[in-house]
């Protein structure tokens, strides 16, 4: 009976930045990242089980979607919905996305909430819409609606949507939104497409219409 040839590591060599080569005895020839080599100590000359490859195979393929979802961070901040489209965009598991998603949220790089929080201001600030239109476009980035409902009701507790909206009238001069009734009415459309509700809208309007004493 012949006996099943040993895998044996024949070199374990530098590759690219924090990447190691590993070649072995019976032509399985593969890269991993350092820290594979940090968590699962290996050596030139000692074997390799099959077992053994496939978890250095799916640490590798870990650390590789892990990098990629860190360079995607490190342009800006993002929701765990998009950067789990993103990833899968970019034909990786879904299966080993979850696992690194859910371990950059454990070590802080995926923060929902500080992502909602910032997103929202910045969407605030640039185009002054209001929590109709805000929470429309936090849909796109979070999946529950009890969260976007929270974390909209949050940031609009720390704003004075009546400022927002007077910002968009002061571009008009209040005579002439009097005097012409169709300007009056693209001004409340413009108002209500930007996604503010029309109690507030009405509110003010009639404040910024009102005679100075």
């Amino acid at each position: 009976m012949k006996l099943p040839r040993k895998n044996k590591i024949l070199s374990i060599t530098p590759y690219k930045k924090n990447t190691f080569k590993i070649t072995t005895s019976l032509g399985v020839n593969f890269r991993v990242p350092e820290e594979t080599l940090l968590k699962i100590p290996l050596i030139e000359g000692s074997e390799l089980s099959e077992s053994d490859i496939n978890t250095l195979k799916s640490d590798k393929n870990y650390f590789t979607v892990r990098s990629k979802a860190l360079r995607l961070l490190d342009y800006r901040m993002r929701s765990k919905k998009e950067l789990e489209y993103r990833l899968l965009k970019k034909g990786d598991n879904k299966k080993t996305i979850s696992m690194v998603i859910e371990d950059l949220e454990n070590k802080g790089f995926v923060d929902d909430e500080k992502f909602c929080l910032a997103f929202g201001k910045d969407q605030i600030n640039k185009n002054k819409i209001g929590p109709i239109a805000l929470k429309y476009k936090l849909k796109e980035h979070i999946d529950s609606l009890n969260f976007i409902e929270k974390l909209s009701d949050r940031i609009y507790s720390e704003l004075n949507i009546e400022n927002i909206i007077m910002q968009i009238l002061a571009k008009y001069p209040p005579e002439k939104i009097k005097k012409e009734d169709n300007l009056k009415r693209k001004i409340i459309n413009k108002l209500k497409r930007k996604g503010h509700y029309w109690q507030d809208i009405e509110g003010a309007l009639n404040k910024y219409l009102k005679p100075v004493l």
